[in-house]
């Protein structure tokens, strides 16, 4: 019977050590995996960062483009005025050679114009793409992440070792109410 105790009890403990050793191991790997998702989270982040400046500095070289061009054109309407003028025409044809700089520089205004809003709606088109790629990494990240190991399920571990602890001893105990008389009988045979 002793015998039965001691395996008992060795087995409720081979259990219970086993359990908090489980138990402990994905604590440690659950901190791991959320140290590493908080890391991949900054990257992610520095990232976006990073794209988000090449985006804006490409929309402001495409607007001080614009504003050159745009300078360049008043400049080319101005010199065709004073050209105009200078040659010291006169009459109604003037007007309309006059006119017809402000036509160019118009035309160009208004292609730059375009060009801008086309650059204006790619810019945000791309800022739009690295939120949703910097989301989607982070998604990613979230669900590479291992979950913190419950103390339910600790407690539950143990238990289930102490009742393993247990029914090894009720396995190996001798039967209740059941001695061996046959012994005593024989010993009383004999002796009487």
């Amino acid at each position: 019977m002793c015998t039965a105790i001691l395996i008992g009890v060795a087995t409720g403990l081979m259990g219970a050590v086993q359990s908090i050793a489980g138990f402990q191991a994905e604590s440690s790997a659950a901190r791991a995996s959320e140290r590493a998702y908080q890391q991949q989270r900054t990257l992610n982040q520095e990232a976006a960062n990073r794209a988000y400046q090449q985006t804006q500095l490409k929309m402001k070289g495409q607007m001080e483009k614009a504003s050159q061009d745009a300078e360049q054109g008043l400049i080319r309407r101005l010199q065709a005025q004073g050209g105009t003028l200078a040659a010291g025409r006169a009459g109604q044809g003037i007007g309309g050679l006059l006119a017809d700089a402000e036509r160019v520089e118009g035309r160009d205004l208004g292609t730059l114009g375009m060009n801008l809003a086309y650059a204006q709606q790619d810019y945000f088109f791309g800022m739009e793409d690295i939120n949703r790629q910097q989301t989607t990494a982070n998604i990613q990240a979230a669900s590479q992440r291992k979950a913190k190991p419950s103390a339910g399920g600790l407690v539950l571990g143990l238990a289930g070792s102490a009742l393993s602890g247990y029914q090894s001893y009720s396995s190996l105990k001798a039967p209740k109410g059941t001695t061996d008389n046959s012994t005593q009988d024989d010993v009383k045979k004999y002796s009487g």
